[in-house]
């Protein structure tokens, strides 16, 4: 029986999640939480995120990890991810699950995005999604996107990068 992997792009405000049976992907959508309080934003992540674990009998669970640089950019965001996640792995402790936690730049060289010093956060988002549409051939949101290449960093092979090569899908989206 193959492993049913529930991949996370977890967000307080919209979690992108993707879910993979062996090495195809399934499902994946989007949580959006529009309350102005974290902590109700943070309790109904965490409570449909459970939901999509009991739906389909989730065995596996990867998040993209948070940095510690990350601080820099915006302290009360990535508290708040903090606190998510930490409710994240709560809720799964009574699963009995522990999650994995990739960094952003390891599951996006497993999907050939390049990334490195002088890519942009915009770029890596547009790369991202063209990597779902050559892939699956689905129009998603960067949300969506990110959460299918997190799920496909874990059920799939490295795809090779080429270095400084740029590529363009057949809508003309540049990627690699």
């Amino acid at each position: 029986m193959d492993n049913v992997v529930l991949a996370l792009d977890a967000s307080t405000k919209a979690t992108g999640w993707a879910i993979y049976k062996g090495k195809e992907l399934t499902a994946h959508g989007v949580i959006t939480a529009g309350s102005n309080n974290k902590w109700k934003r943070i309790e109904k992540m965490s409570t449909e995120i459970e939901k999509l674990i009991e739906e389909y009998s989730v065995s596996e669970v990867i998040i993209e990890e948070i940095l510690l640089e990350d601080i820099h950019h915006n302290y009360n965001v990535f508290k708040a991810l903090m606190y998510l996640q930490g409710e994240i792995c709560h809720m799964l402790d009574k699963h009995k699950m522990v999650p994995e936690f990739v960094e952003a730049s390891h599951w996006r060289k497993c999907c050939g995005i390049q990334t490195g010093r002088g890519v942009v956060r915009t770029s890596l988002k547009t790369m991202d999604i063209a990597f779902v549409r050559k892939q699956f051939g689905l129009n998603v949101s960067d949300d969506e996107a990110d959460a299918i290449g997190i799920g496909f960093s874990k059920t799939n092979p490295p795809l090779k990068v080429e270095k400084n090569v740029v590529q363009k899908d057949e809508f003309g989206f540049e990627f690699g």
